[in-house]
């Protein structure tokens, strides 16, 4: 929630915004190099790293699924990028393409901006600047290979060309935020939901050549996306058709929440109790006035999100540029009407929080609970051998690792008769909520390593233990008799 600045130091302060948030993403990309869901780590990075051992293209594109396979082979080409400049160990190689996804993302800090600067408004461009490039969620987020991160700043170029063709009319706006939405929906199939609003613009304006522009323009669009989808699959759409059916008949399966759990989850995103104030002299009218195809945007994505039954807080990704832009407005006016200015408490809340955030997000990977483990196979060659004990060392990220791992075999319990005295060749692995379970069998073992989350991560367990036992520290044995492995 920066101070509002003159029009005159809003340029400099941009480029001083810029510089810091960009610094701020590589900086988590190389301090925080693990990842977010099993989606992001098997559908992307797993695709990407180590870049020696990546499958071929033709086998990307084969094994896509229900995904489209052009992100894939994005992330495959960031990938190969850091092998040919001679980047050849994995865990460089997954900085690397988090510090090339940090890139990315800071278009949308300078469009924002730029949207808001265009209409007059550069007090509110710089804090909409402030909040998609600080925000600690963007700047986490914005470094993973999540689909909806790719879609992300895409879908929130579509969104600014939209508010800027609501107010400048020129045709060339709407047909970039319509193309700008085709890339986002590439990336992210979810992201076309907000199509209609883009075809409400020009009606509004009773503006009917662009409608039949932007019209013209969509079919072209859909036969252009349609027809690579089939040079790369053999189908018409047919990534698109795919997962439509496989939503169609399994999506019910993976667990419902409310209709409201996307509101809740975007007021907590908000930093909600910074804005409660009386808001007198806001000019409101300006807001709904100027902004209201961004409003739209963001309503037209949660509600038809929070309409179906199986939610992901990630699904809420793409749309997260777009909605703290919309915030921008209102912090611009609660700083300017402060009586201390900077001092006030909301910005110094802001900073604080966000500050907090980001240190906590860097200063232990994600899933370093499972990666731990893989880092440490990989520096001990010696162990031949992973048991892993009910599912414990699930996911195997074997990405992380430039050497191969030994292969993992899965046991519902501690398979002491497999387990030679001595022998240094063998290592089980077991969730620390299991340990109870396996307390007279874990007497003949001897612990080498535990690897546990982040704050962050343990916060996450503590309010819903049950679905994320998987998060949970792991602890690494070898046979008692063993005294080689350190």
């Amino acid at each position: 929630m920066p101070a509002h600045p003159s029009s005159r130091s809003a340029p400099r302060a941009l480029w001083i915004v810029l510089a810091v948030a960009l610094l701020l993403r590589i900086w988590m990309a190389w301090a925080n190099y693990g990842f977010v869901a099993l989606d992001d780590y098997h559908d992307a990075l797993a695709l990407a790293v180590p870049a020696e051992r990546a499958p071929v293209p033709d086998v990307i594109i084969r094994e896509s699924g229900i995904r489209s396979p052009v992100p894939r082979l994005f992330i495959y080409g960031i990938g190969q990028t850091a092998l040919a400049i001679g980047i050849t160990e994995a865990i460089t190689q997954v900085r690397f393409v988090y510090t090339a996804l940090g890139l990315l993302s800071v278009t949308v800090v300078a469009a924002v901006w730029w949207m808001f600067a265009r209409l007059g408004r550069e007090d509110w461009g710089l804090h909409a600047a402030g909040w998609t490039g600080f925000h600690f969620l963007a700047v986490y987020l914005s470094t993973r290979t999540l689909l909806e991160n790719l879609s992300l700043p895409f879908l929130t170029l579509a969104g600014v060309f939209l508010v800027l063709y609501h107010a400048e009319g020129r045709t060339r706006l709407l047909l970039g935020s319509l193309t700008a939405l085709a890339l986002a929906s590439v990336f992210r199939f979810q992201a076309g939901v907000v199509l209609p609003v883009v075809l409400v613009v020009p009606i509004v304006r009773r503006a009917w050549r662009d409608l039949a522009a932007v019209t013209a323009l969509g079919g072209v669009l859909f036969l252009v996306t349609g027809e690579i989808d089939a040079l790369l699959r053999g189908g018409f759409h047919e990534s698109l058709r795919a997962y439509v059916r496989y939503n169609i008949h399994e999506s019910s399966g993976f667990g419902t929440s409310p209709w409201y759990a996307y509101v809740l989850l975007l007021a907590g995103t908000a930093l909600l109790p910074l804005f409660v104030a009386r808001y007198r002299a806001f000019p409101w009218r300006e807001y709904g006035r100027r902004l209201w195809p961004l409003v739209a945007f963001v309503g037209v994505f949660v509600a038809a999100h929070s309409a179906v039954p199986h939610k992901e807080d990630r699904f809420m990704v793409p749309i997260m540029g777009a909605f703290l832009a919309l915030l921008a407005p209102f912090s611009a006016h609660l700083v300017r009407v402060a009586r201390r200015g900077w001092h006030s408490w909301r910005p110094v809340t802001f900073v604080a929080i966000n500050a907090t955030g980001i240190l906590l997000l860097a200063a232990v990977p994600a899933q370093n609970n499972v990666i731990g483990p893989v880092r440490y196979l990989a520096h001990h060659p010696e162990l031949r051998t992973v048991w892993s004990v009910a599912e414990s060392a699930y996911p195997y990220p074997t990405a992380y690792s430039t050497r191969p791992l030994p292969e993992r075999h899965e046991v519902d319990a501690i398979p002491l008769a497999r387990l030679a005295e001595g022998d240094c060749g063998d290592v089980v692995i077991i969730r620390s909520d299991l340990l109870p379970r396996y307390r007279e069998a874990l007497s003949k073992l001897r612990e080498i390593a535990v690897y546990g989350p982040g704050l962050p991560e343990r916060l996450v367990i503590w309010i819903n233990p049950e679905n994320n036992l998987r998060r949970n520290p792991v602890h690494l044995f070898v046979p008692a008799g063993c005294r080689e492995t350190t």
